[in-house]
């Protein structure tokens, strides 16, 4: 699974970091990026810098996604290898979720 923030949408609140601090940072801008080994990968942001989940911050990353107000965290997940990750989400994070084909 993978995951990035549109620092558009981005309200600045911060409940990412709060839910996983491993994956989510605020930087002096008060807006949310994600990481990976603490560093920042989406800057100015987009879905070119994707990072990369490990299975224990899975279901942290969506809890995150779920309690958005800006609704800026987007995950992809690669099918068929993140099959058997807690992936169960909301509808209202349903539709920010992309389904990636490994083969493609």
């Amino acid at each position: 699974m993978r995951v990035w923030i549109d620092q558009d949408l981005c309200t600045g609140d911060g409940l990412c970091v709060d839910h996983c601090a491993d994956v989510f940072v605020q930087l002096e801008d008060g807006i949310a990026y994600v990481a990976e080994g603490g560093r920042p990968l989406n800057d100015p942001g987009g879905s070119s810098s994707l990072a990369v989940v490990v299975t224990r911050d899975v279901r942290r990353v969506i809890d995150a996604a779920e309690d958005c107000p800006g609704e800026c965290i987007f995950i992809e997940i690669d099918t068929p290898s993140d099959a058997e990750l807690d992936a169960t989400v909301t509808p209202r994070v349903a539709a920010r979720i992309k389904l990636r084909d490994e083969a493609a």
